[in-house]
């Protein structure tokens, strides 16, 4: 339907036109001497029409010869521009295929272009490092405008730690400004090179941020931080203070950590200090998630120096968990820690009967502990019957595990 439109336009155009001349009797006379030319008015208008197409034609014409220079190096320069873009793909699908040598010819044909330049280089790059042809991988890197210098820094860190050279890796991560520290595959870089060096100080940091901001898998991010923290505590030693300030910097949810504040509790009481061992595990015995079986075991043996709350608050636990044998072994244990045999009497009785048949090492160690308290009133007979009874329970789990 267009051309319909088009010959119905001009239909009217000329229709219009021939109306207006119509009407336009006039002439024009151009006297040339000794010429006189006479025209009609219609005829000078339309002369002069031609004569104004005529004349845009022509310089349009001359400012395309005069432009046309410009544009074959116009066009020369987009077919460079073209040529240097399909190389590149061309350069990124042999790497990524494993056609390492083809990535490097075809990126270095595409670096020739100074906007494909930082990228083609540092596809050479990677190409001549997968090569393991480290001097040309390092001209690449040499070779690298400015703005890419930290991107082929990072992947310099990259390979470093690949050649497990963590140090190395670090120095370089460290020479990165501000901004490009704190991307994600920086943060990655330095995770890795400090697990590496056993920096536990700075795992904990990374894995904390990088679980912020989802750069790494939970439970990766759990097990490197539950790593680091035990491996701090472990760097701790001895150190009472030092023990101090390392569980205070550390977040309330590692605190509560049952895995983690055993291990504090366990170095606190090597230092010496089982008043702040205890502290931890009851600490972490009131959060509504607590496992009395994994934490009451340790406590047992930190119950040094305890007083008459301490006992009141094993009784408590007795109450919350009503059926758990480590939580009546634990106040049994406190009772007799103060001398009140016979609650500890009556609480190793109850531990008893609460030990389930795969508790045979529990109800040995329960045993045991009631041939000893036997032993303390002067009960012998009822001493040696709970020593054999723990001796069979003790071999028997012992023999079970064996196989």
């Amino acid at each position: 339907m267009r051309w319909l439109a088009w010959v119905v336009t001009l239909a009217l155009a000329a229709a219009l036109l021939a109306m207006g001349a119509s009407g336009r009797p006039g002439n024009v006379a151009i006297l040339l001497p000794p010429y006189r030319v006479d025209l009609s008015l219609n005829f000078a208008v339309l002369l002069l029409l031609v004569a104004f197409v005529l004349a845009y034609i022509a310089l349009r014409a001359v400012s395309l010869l005069l432009g046309l220079p410009r544009a074959a190096a116009l066009f020369r320069s987009r077919r460079r521009v073209q040529v240097a873009g399909a190389a590149l793909h061309e350069a990124l699908m042999h790497l990524l295929g494993g056609r390492f040598r083809r990535a490097e010819r075809a990126a270095a044909r595409a670096s020739e272009v100074d906007g494909f330049r930082p990228g083609a280089l540092l596809t050479a790059a990677q190409s001549a490092q997968a090569m393991q042809a480290y001097e040309r991988r390092d001209g690449y890197l040499d070779a690298l405008p400015e703005a890419a210098r930290e991107t082929g820094a990072l992947l310099q860190a990259q390979w470093q730690i690949e050649a497990r050279d963590p140090q190395a890796a670090r120095s370089t991560l460290r020479r990165l400004s501000g901004g490009m520290q704190r991307r994600t595959q920086t943060m990655r870089l330095a995770l890795a090179s400090a697990r590496a060096l056993n920096d536990h100080g700075e795992v904990l940091r990374l894995a904390h941020a990088l679980r912020k901001h989802h750069g790494l898998h939970e439970a990766a991010a759990q097990a490197m931080v539950h790593g680091a923290a035990l491996g701090l505590i472990r760097q701790a030693g001895h150190d009472e203070q030092g023990l101090q300030q390392l569980w205070k910097s550390f977040e309330p949810a590692l605190r509560r950590d049952p895995q983690i504040a055993l291990a504090a509790a366990r170095a606190h009481a090597a230092a010496g200090d089982a008043a702040a061992a205890r502290a931890l595990l009851v600490d972490v015995l009131r959060a509504p998630q607590a496992e009395p079986a994994a934490l009451m075991p340790a406590l047992r043996g930190m119950l040094a120096g305890i007083d008459p709350g301490f006992v009141a608050q094993a009784e408590g636990w007795m109450d919350r968990w009503p059926h758990e044998a480590q939580a009546s072994f634990l106040a049994a244990r406190a009772c007799a820690e103060l001398e009140l045999w016979g609650k500890a009497q009556q609480y190793l009785n109850k531990a008893l009967e609460q030990c389930s048949d795969d508790e045979r090492r529990l109800r040995g160690q329960v045993h045991a502990a009631l041939a000893r308290l036997h032993e303390r009133i002067e009960r012998d007979e009822a001493a040696q019957r709970h020593w054999r009874l723990a001796a069979l329970d003790l071999t028997s789990d012992d023999s079970g595990s064996g196989n």
